[in-house]
């Protein structure tokens, strides 16, 4: 009996892949300036597009140092107010005191380890 594994066998269903044509670069389209992903550097839109999926899968993080936690430190906890490290500036906050990936209240100048800042809203 022939081994077709390490044969070329092709199936008769086999079908060439026609080439593919390239395809024109679509326009950039033009970026909402009020919107902060428009305003964040490759490594953080992955990293953005990564805590959503995540969300998704397992839902919001709670503000615990757990394994399933932000690691959320309130605003009276939070050192780097100064260098605009704060929920606010990060594109996961809301508004008011809510957040799209930390459950719970949250203050505007609390911080935790999942923020994602555009640089231009960090103080050096």
């Amino acid at each position: 009996m022939k081994n077709y594994w390490l044969s070329e066998y092709t199936s008769p269903d086999d079908e060439e892949m026609p080439e593919e044509e390239p395809s024109e670069e679509p326009e950039d389209e033009e970026e909402d300036q009020d919107d902060p992903e428009s305003k964040l550097n490759p490594r953080q839109k992955m990293m953005y597009d990564q805590y959503e999926s995540c969300v998704e899968m397992h839902g919001k993080f709670d503000q615990t140092a757990k394994g399933n936690g932000a690691h959320y430190a309130p605003a009276k906890a939070n050192p780097f107010i100064k260098e605009g490290l704060v929920c606010s500036n990060c594109v996961f906050f809301m508004g008011g005191q809510a957040c799209e990936i930390v459950a719970g209240k949250i203050e505007p100048n609390a911080i935790c380890k999942l923020w994602i800042i555009p640089e231009e809203l960090i103080q050096k």
